[in-house]
């Protein structure tokens, strides 16, 4: 028994080893062709926040929600790309208040109160969500309105409670935000010993003479730079040469342009409508079943151009013109009414805000206060009791004289068709609106004209013609030195494109390519890789190819080799200029002795303070000018190697305010307001410190 214990647990243990190996086995071959749970976690993160992974579900999620909002809000089930990207953006700003801010405030105890919260929403200085909601029009607050709201919040329909929570949650971000900058600010202040010395900078002024060798007439070539010295430099300076993940390509547009056969099409198909046109007779229906929108403006004679207007303005009804080409287009124009109008009106209004869910209430009270006004009830004050509109509520509703098309077609029409002293309801896209007519000019004789157009555009075949152009020129270049040679002639023309950055919306001058970005910014892309899909952006087939990865952190020594070799040219350039210079200064006394023996000019510069950004001459060259404030009087001082050349100088006056009208505390609030505008940076210097990796240009 003992026996067959012993080779039940031996062959136990042996039979766990094999299926721990087997098992072993498996997930290491997991982890080697999907990339693991690790990667895959990685993968599947659209960022990294404070050292915390944003999973993509979690980013969708919060996305979800706000476009639910967002609908709400809209009172509508379809968004627009802009509306999405602000969304996006909204739910990015979320994720950095959820991982980073709120671990900021907690680190320094910041909170908002349940009473203070309650103050935010009806307390007697609300948030500006709470009065733009519930504000009065003398600018006050609703209060029973807002009060009523809150009390029947758990009644009111799902869309506007999901509005409600993200007011909510909005209000208390940014007074979170608030209290951290509040905190913040108040932490920088100026001690008196700041104060004293930005008083003694501000009260000493300087004159002084000084003479400039410019570091650009030193050749090239009298200076040498070893590649070990730009290494060394380059070392010493890394922080210099940080760079963010971007991207460099070039890209060949083959805009796609109408051929000859396009325009003989365009020309033919409206010379075959020509008789049709010339017969009909509801021209305005007409146009719009095959054309672009009937305009209905009523022109004057000098509004046209002068062989159209010469020709309707002595044209029967029905008269056509053309075809004529403009615009890209052929044209036939037909005269379709004669009126006799004014130049231009005068009115007053009502103005009644509406939208798809109160227009038909809205309208009902047009009515009654079309038929108050009517019945000689005083118009202003129908104004002053129900008109929106602020500006012109204290004038009685007058909107002044104005000519047709004013805020748009319907409101118009309708005031150019009204009898003066006659009260119309019209729309316009402010909403509903009574308005009378106070007064009109002398009527003139307007046209109204009926443009048939048919636009140039590209064909199939002529589409086809470039589409193939584009995927025979992309099959040619396998790699990104034959791209450089097809294009060398410019013909056809590469654009290059450098520094793209992940979440750039498109290509500069290529509308709609996102997806061109996005795939720049994919993990297996290399320098030298080529667009696979050829695609029409805007009229246009873009053939694109990478040419410069650039990844996070510090530039490659190759990538910045030629700006550190000029810097360093520069610099040796400065140091044998001084040189020279000092040998001048051990044999004279003053700076027009120097001026001579250098052959240069002696320039002048007068009133410099510390604190002095510039000399007026020269631009920039602050340390010329701390050398100067600093500078015994009458004493040629110098070689000061600045940004542009090196410079000889001597203080002829100082001057110095012993009695400054600065006082010490007005000083130091003035050094206070300086940190507080760098304390507006505050948001960057957290995202920084955050650590922050945006993934989000992987997805979308």
């Amino acid at each position: 028994m003992a026996i067959i214990q012993r080779i039940r647990t031996r062959a136990g243990l042996l039979l766990a080893i094999i299926v721990g190996v087997a098992l072993f086995a498996f997930i290491l071959g997991d982890f080697i062709t999907s990339g693991g749970f690790i990667v895959q976690r990685t993968k599947m993160s659209v960022a990294e926040i404070n050292g915390s992974r944003v999973g993509y579900t979690e980013y969708q999620k919060t996305l979800g929600q706000l476009e639910e909002v967002m609908k709400a809000q809209m009172q509508s089930n379809l968004l627009d790309e802009e509306t999405v990207e602000s969304i996006r953006e909204q739910t990015w700003q979320e994720l950095i208040q959820k991982y980073l801010l709120e671990k900021e405030y907690k680190k320094v105890g910041i909170g908002i109160s349940d009473q203070e919260f309650s103050d935010l929403i009806q307390g007697p200085n609300p948030h500006p969500f709470i009065r733009n909601m519930f504000g009065t029009e003398t600018g006050g607050i609703n209060r029973l309105q807002l009060s009523e709201f809150l009390n029947r919040i758990d009644e009111v329909s799902d869309p506007i409670k999901k509005v409600w929570v993200n007011v909510e949650k909005v209000i208390n971000n940014q007074r979170l935000w608030s209290k951290y900058q509040t905190l913040v600010r108040k932490g920088l202040y100026a001690n008196k010993l700041e104060a004293q010395r930005r008083e003694k900078d501000l009260a000493t002024t300087v004159d002084f003479s000084f003479v400039q060798k410019r570091i650009s007439d030193v050749a090239d070539s009298a200076v040498v730079v070893s590649e070990a010295e730009m290494k060394k430099y380059y070392r010493e300076n890394i922080e210099r040469y940080k760079q963010e993940e971007t991207r460099d390509l070039k890209y060949v547009p083959f805009e796609v342009i109408p051929s000859k056969e396009d325009y003989k099409e365009a020309e033919a198909w409206i010379k075959d409508l020509e008789p049709e046109f010339k017969e009909i007779e509801d021209v305005e229906q007409y146009i719009n079943y095959t054309s672009p929108p009937y305009d209905r403006t009523n022109y004057k004679k000098e509004d046209l151009p002068d062989s159209l207007g010469e020709f309707m303005f002595s044209a029967k009804l029905g008269d056509v013109y053309g075809p004529y080409f403009e615009d890209n287009a052929y044209k036939l124009a037909k005269l379709a009414k004669i009126n006799y109008l004014p130049d231009s009106i005068r009115a007053s209004h009502i103005l009644l805000p509406a939208n798809q869910n109160n227009a038909a209430q809205v309208r009902l009270l047009a009515d009654s206060l079309k038929t108050l006004a009517e019945s000689g009830v005083d118009f202003s004050r129908l104004v002053r009791e129900n008109s929106s509109d602020f500006e012109t509520k204290a004038k009685g509703g007058d909107l002044g004289w104005f000519s047709e098309g004013f805020k748009g077609p319907y409101f118009s029409d309708s005031c150019f068709a009204a009898k003066t002293g006659e009260v119309k309801i019209t729309f316009s896209q402010e909403g509903i609106h009574v308005v009378k007519v106070t007064a009109k000019s002398t009527p003139v004789k307007k046209v109204q004209i009926g443009i048939l157009a048919r636009e140039v555009t590209p064909g199939a075949e002529t589409d086809q013609y470039y589409y193939k152009k584009a995927v025979d020129f992309a099959s040619k270049c396998k790699s990104l030195d034959d791209f450089n040679k097809a294009t060398a002639d410019n013909d056809p023309v590469a654009i290059p494109v450098t520094g793209l950055r992940p979440l750039d919306r498109q290509l500069p001058g290529v509308d709609n390519s996102r997806n061109i970005v996005h795939w720049a910014f994919q993990n297996e892309t290399e320098e030298g890789d080529m667009l696979k899909e050829i695609n029409d952006y805007g009229g246009k087939y873009i053939v694109a190819i990478l040419t410069g990865l650039n990844h996070k952190g510090y530039s490659p020594f190759e990538k910045v080799a030629d700006d550190i070799k000029q810097e360093l040219q520069k610099q040796k350039k400065a140091d044998q200029i001084a040189g020279k210079l000092s040998e001048t200064i051990a044999n004279v006394n003053s700076i027009d002795e120097a001026a001579t023996n250098l052959e240069l000019p002696v320039q002048s510069a007068t009133g410099i303070r510390f604190v002095s950004y510039s000399i007026s001459q020269i631009g920039s060259e602050p340390k010329l000018i701390a050398a100067a404030v600093n500078a015994p009087e009458n004493e040629l001082t110098g070689p000061v190697s600045g940004e542009n050349g090196v410079y000889l100088l001597q203080v002829d006056n100082r001057v110095v305010n012993e009695n400054p009208s600065l006082n010490t505390n007005l000083t130091k609030s003035y050094i206070e307001q300086t940190y507080a505008q760098k304390a507006n940076g505050l948001y960057q210097d957290l995202m920084e410190l955050g650590r922050i990796k945006d993934y989000r240009y992987k997805f979308y």
